[in-house]
């Protein structure tokens, strides 16, 4: 068989890949939890981080961490993104990386479901997206990367979570078609965790041994916690994923094979 004469294998730095030196990314939901991982993963890599939060605080607490912006928005708020990525924009210059951490999950049994709470959970778990997605894309370097945090409840389905659930999926889609609108100058990704040790979810299951419990049924034998989810985000944010769009990642320890298999109910 003959060589083709076209075909020229190269090996990359692979390392340097994974660097953002001099990259400018803003990270919606930065202030705590997954978001403040995802600003120290893109500083620790050579990112310029604008740190966006609902809590000026926090936002400011993680942008003296890592030297960066830090911006107070309500992200459901087209006029208040607007503002995030003009700011963003003047101090760094347009964003090579946009990651979305922003998500709240709420617990209603569905016939009890109210047109608020209905709207309230499009609004904190899809309609930012939306503004991120759009707004960012307009926003962004001549190259980009933008990455949207889902949640394994887009794929299956969990009692008195029916809003969460049907938004999250929304955000896949969502993904899917920024991905063939915007490529080949922007890839749009999602990362999707399982079952996370947050600062809200701290709060909300304060019980001794909890997580420890939760951690036995899963494959890797512990729950998430924020780092493992910002790892995926800055792979999907580094040129190490430059040929990956449109994609979800799961990261939930491998609980999802046993959901599928009957190894959790």
């Amino acid at each position: 068989m003959s060589e083709n004469p076209t075909y020229v294998e190269s090996t990359p730095d692979y390392p340097g890949l994974l660097r953002l030196d001099g990259k400018h990314v803003v990270v919606l939901g930065g202030g705590q939890g997954i978001g403040r991982q995802t600003c120290l993963a893109a500083a620790s890599v050579g990112a310029r981080v604008t740190v966006v939060d609902a809590e000026h605080d926090r936002a400011k607490s993680v942008a003296e961490e890592i030297d960066g912006l830090a911006l107070t928005a309500d992200a459901t708020r087209r006029s208040d993104m607007e503002r995030v990525f003009a700011n963003a924009v003047e101090r760094f210059g347009p964003p090579h990386g946009l990651a979305d951490i922003i998500g709240v999950a709420g617990w209603t049994p569905l016939a009890e479901c109210s047109d608020d709470d209905w709207q309230r959970a499009l609004d904190l778990n899809l309609k930012h997206a939306f503004l991120a997605v759009q707004l960012g894309y307009k926003a962004m370097a001549e190259s980009g990367s933008i990455v949207l945090v889902g949640s394994v409840s887009g794929f299956r389905s969990s009692p008195n979570h029916a809003g969460y659930g049907a938004a999250k999926a929304g955000i896949m889609n969502l993904a899917g078609t920024a991905a063939v609108e915007f490529g080949p100058r922007v890839r749009v990704n999602v990362v999707a965790p399982g079952q996370t040790i947050t600062p809200r979810m701290a709060v909300r299951h304060p019980e001794p041994g909890y997580y420890e419990e939760r951690g036995k049924l899963v494959p890797l034998q512990r729950v998430g916690e924020p780092r493992d989810i910002a790892s995926a985000i800055l792979f999907f944010l580094s040129p190490l994923s430059q040929w990956v769009t449109g994609q979800t990642l799961v990261v939930d320890g491998g609980s999802g094979r046993l959901y599928q298999y009957g190894g959790i109910k």
